[in-house]
């Protein structure tokens, strides 16, 4: 239970949730940020009792002095729904990797919302920070401001991506301009026909306005939707293991990045599913392609690549010929 905080003594209180405890008892826990905010303050009593008019020296008076705070709450839910899984069986505790908290976001996810501060503290006071999305390729189809199945406010938005096969006659691609292009055609039939598969892949520019530019401002976490009876629409996370990690515990396992097999990836990998490629990653031309529609409609894409700069033709190259030229011999 929670008691009351004695403000001459404790100028705040911090405590570890359930599953802080949990990552900080595997060797996972690593703080990086913090947040501020003011959820427990009423800054205007009329919100509270209606017809209730203060003055700035007694609304000063209230919050500082004399309104009682209470410690942390780290925990939402009874500790029996902690301790069992989704279909009512108990949890293993002791299988580290497959446990339930480590791949389904918690239900107090609500604790993170309406920051009023954070640890850089360079946001601007007349500007909230927002979110500017530009579908570069695929459709959105709709959006929320909140996920209604899982009650967390996360903005969605829904896309639909467009992956059609197609028959086509077979012809020599002398000069492919990727990987895929090979890999999404079948070798010719009989017929002298392929079955190539065009992939409307989603692509997105996504720019966080009227708050600090750094240089890693997003981290990207995958969940699976699984939809039950029982309990309706649940998130199950994805992790990312292509990679094997190079700097374990400030220790370097290995001088280059390694990669795992194919064959050693699960259903827990993201890479089972589809590749997630970011920035300098993606292919130019389209990337290119999808600004230009955009801002020709006024919406401003600043993308990293250099969109004027012409495709460099293809040119073949005598392998047998000189490899200096030739001096140009003027007479005297």
């Amino acid at each position: 239970m929670a008691k009351f905080i004695n403000k001459k003594e404790q100028v705040w209180d911090l405590q570890l949730t359930t599953y802080g405890r949990y990552l900080l008892s595997v060797g996972s826990f690593k703080p990086i940020y913090y947040a501020f905010y003011d959820d427990n303050i009423i800054y205007d009593n009329q919100y509270a009792n209606a017809g209730t008019v203060e003055s700035q020296n007694d609304i000063h008076q209230r919050i500082k002095n004399e309104t009682q705070y209470l410690e942390s709450l780290t925990l939402f839910q009874n500790l029996e729904m902690n301790s069992r899984t989704e279909m009512g069986s108990v949890v293993d505790f002791f299988d580290i990797k497959n446990l339930p908290p480590m791949k389904k976001p918690g239900k107090n996810v609500f604790k993170f919302d309406s920051a009023i501060g954070d640890a850089y503290l360079d946001g601007n006071a007349d500007q909230a920070p927002a979110w500017k999305i530009v579908a570069l390729q695929s459709t959105i189809s709709g959006s929320t401001t909140k996920d209604e199945a899982n009650q967390q406010n996360v903005p969605q938005i829904n896309v639909d991506a467009v992956y059609v096969k197609k028959i086509k006659k077979a012809s020599l691609n002398v000069n492919p301009s990727d990987v895929r292009t090979i890999n999404l055609t079948t070798a010719p039939f009989i017929d002298n026909n392929v079955v190539v598969l065009e992939a409307q892949d989603p692509v997105f520019y996504i720019e966080e306005v009227n708050t600090e530019l750094l240089t890693k401002n997003f981290e990207a976490e995958i969940f699976e939707v699984f939809s039950s009876t029982l309990t309706g629409q649940t998130l199950q996370r994805k992790y990312f293991e292509a990679f094997v990690p190079q700097i374990k515990n400030g220790i370097m396992l290995s001088p280059t990045q390694q990669k795992n097999p194919t064959q050693a990836l699960t259903t827990d990998s993201v890479e089972y599913y589809f590749d997630l490629l970011v920035d300098g990653e993606i292919e130019r031309e389209l990337a290119c392609r999808g600004a230009q529609t955009f801002n020709n409609q006024s919406y401003y894409v600043n993308l990293d690549f250099d969109c004027d700069k012409s495709k460099d033709e293809s040119v073949f190259f005598d392998i047998y010929g000189s490899v200096t030229e030739p001096e140009i011999c003027e007479p005297d």
